[in-house]
């Protein structure tokens, strides 16, 4: 069992922490000073020290020295407020092994006690309960965010279909992800389709399956999504990109609760829970027609809204950091943290693409970094200098405009700015511009755009 001590002249947060890591399995110690903290450390072996930067008789760099000195093996975590931050990077650079903010999320901190003691002691720590952290997604500390997670806490133990509405990037996939592993089919599959990838031609068979010899190319029995899915959750993103005729047909589905292969007679029973996610409004898309309404209230027994990235500012630097530590691992680098000029770039850009762009951009900083923190000439061009006349400094505004008063350049970035705008999807940006999405591709090949 791993051994842990907290240091931290707040009592408060010294028992809940201490509450809390024990009911995960770990031995814990708490400390009000640097001195009662020094000596217990002289008289016990610790695995992992989880230090305030601030004590009433010393300060973070005195007591992560002297822990060194004793026991050099022992894991060191800062505890700052978020204005030491650039001081708690400095403790890293002589030996701590990592720093957390203020106010302190009990779920954070564990994920990182764990990460940081390793394989060994996940394997001794059986969790109640615990927060979802997979690959590049984590939670984030903004108020919005933690509404979100809780409607997902909540909906999880439920039957009910959940439509998850978000812009791309947003995290959509993780948040289904989230809700089945705290439901009860969490030891049951879970099987996620981006309904905007498939073929049309072949959404039948991606969804239902399909027998041998039931269409060209059909050379094998296949299963559907549904029939992979059985006993556990199925995902479907982006389901506002379905046909009208597919739409009928998972209606049906969803009904009965039987499926049938494309060419085979006889129905299967599954039972499978349903969470969809699109970043279209399917309400609009009822009103034109374009979605079936009872589909919608069948797939929308309880919608989560997911925020963009910069309606949660204050998530931004705590998502940039995950993405730096994933980086130097993957990249095998050291960058230790962004500095204080790029801090604010961060949380002042509008991340149209949300999580997913905010990753790329500090994977590219990371790689051209040279020193021990991201500067601001790693950054893109664009993330220091928003283009943000590219439109609004035009007469011609993106919701009532045509495409056709716009100038060659000025059409090239409003196509841009709407395409953001619109959250990536080409379709909505379409709309907004008054141009069908055949035209909209023509003009996307025309200027060399990539998206």
């Amino acid at each position: 069992m791993s051994k842990i001590l907290i240091i931290d002249d707040d009592t408060f947060i010294c028992e809940i922490l201490k509450k809390q890591l024990d009911s995960n399995g770990y031995q814990v110690e708490t400390a009000f000073s640097g001195k009662s903290g020094m000596e217990a450390i002289k008289g016990s072996k610790f695995d992992l020290v989880l230090c305030d930067f601030r004590l009433p008789d010393t300060d973070g760099l005195e007591v992560l020295q002297k822990i060194k000195a004793l026991s050099p093996a022992t894991v060191v975590i800062i505890i700052t407020a978020y204005a030491d931050v650039r001081q708690a990077v400095k403790l890293m650079k002589m030996g701590a092994e990592d720093y957390i903010t203020k106010p302190l999320q009990q779920e954070e901190i564990l994920a990182l006690i764990r990460k940081k003691l390793g394989a060994e002691s996940e394997k001794e720590v059986k969790p109640k309960a615990h927060i979802y952290t997979d690959g590049d997604f984590i939670m984030g500390k903004s108020e919005n965010m933690r509404s979100v997670i809780n409607l997902s806490r909540r909906v999880a133990p439920t039957n009910m279909s959940v439509l998850i509405q978000g812009e791309t990037g947003t995290g959509k996939e993780y948040i289904a992800r989230f809700i089945h592993q705290h439901s009860k089919r969490n030891d049951k599959p879970f099987v996620a389709l981006d309904c905007g990838a498939i073929p049309k031609d072949l959404a039948n068979s991606e969804l239902f399956g399909h027998i041998k010899g039931s269409f060209t190319g059909a050379v094998r029995d296949k299963e559907g999504v549904f029939q992979q899915a059985n006993g556990g959750t199925l995902f479907l993103d982006e389901i506002g990109n379905l046909t009208y005729d597919i739409q009928v047909r998972l209606l049906r589905v969803l009904q009965e609760r039987t499926v049938s292969r494309v060419g085979e007679n006889k129905s299967q029973k599954v039972d499978v829970r349903i969470i969809t996610a699109t970043n279209d409004d399917l309400r609009d898309e009822v009103s034109r027609n374009n979605f079936r309404e009872d589909l919608y209230h069948r797939v929308n027994e309880f919608k989560v809204n997911l925020p963009p990235l910069r309606d949660r500012k204050d998530d931004i630097l705590f998502f940039a950091r995950h993405f730096l530590e994933a980086s130097n691992e993957e990249l095998g680098l050291n960058v230790v943290g962004f500095s204080s000029e790029v801090e604010t770039i961060l949380q002042h850009y509008a991340w149209h693409g949300n999580l997913r762009e905010l990753k790329n951009v500090v994977k590219r900083a990371a790689l051209l970094t040279t020193g021990t923190e991201v500067e601001r000439e790693c950054l893109p061009h664009d993330i220091v200098h928003p283009p943000e006349a590219e439109v609004t400094s035009g007469t011609v505004e993106i919701g009532e405009s045509k495409l056709k008063d716009a100038s060659s350049e000025f059409e090239k970035q409003l196509i841009i700015r709407t395409i953001e705008e619109a959250g990536f999807n080409k379709s909505k940006a379409a709309r907004l511009l008054k141009i069908d999405r055949k035209t909209l591709y023509n003009k996307i090949k025309q200027y060399g755009i990539e998206i």
